[in-house]
């Protein structure tokens, strides 16, 4: 199996951030000024956007697309809905760690695993 590189992975997360801000810029946009509408609709956006695309036969994100990755279980295998949605709710995890250790994880395993690849049993690879 080919690993993402740290920089892929690096690469993958500052894209993604742009993809974030576009969900919420969108959210704003159809909220009506309320606080908590924008918060409900731009989580079920990227909750869908993320599980579902990395549960596709794409098995990627935009970022993925762009960089040549995609999200498999541990033996290589496209991974369910479900499992794509265990990935993305562990996502806060790796968020919420000090330090925001739990993305860092992916420059020092042998895997290059983050928090959440751990929590939901995937791995990164190159396509």
């Amino acid at each position: 199996m080919r690993y993402a590189s740290r920089l892929q992975r690096l690469g993958a997360w500052a894209i993604e951030l742009v993809v974030v801000a576009a969900f919420f810029l969108v959210a704003m946009i159809f909220s009506g000024g309320s606080y908590f509408a924008v918060f409900v609709i731009a989580l079920t956006g990227m909750w869908l956007y993320f599980s579902g695309l990395e549960s596709s036969p794409l098995q990627s994100t935009l970022s993925g697309r762009i960089l040549g990755l995609r999200v498999t279980d541990l033996d290589g295998e496209p991974v369910s809905f479900n499992r794509a949605t265990v990935r993305y709710f562990a996502m806060y995890f790796s968020a919420l760690t000090p330090f925001a250790i739990g993305y860092l994880m992916a420059f020092w395993t042998k895997r290059r695993q983050t928090l959440h690849d751990y929590v939901s049993s995937t791995l990164v690879l190159r396509k």
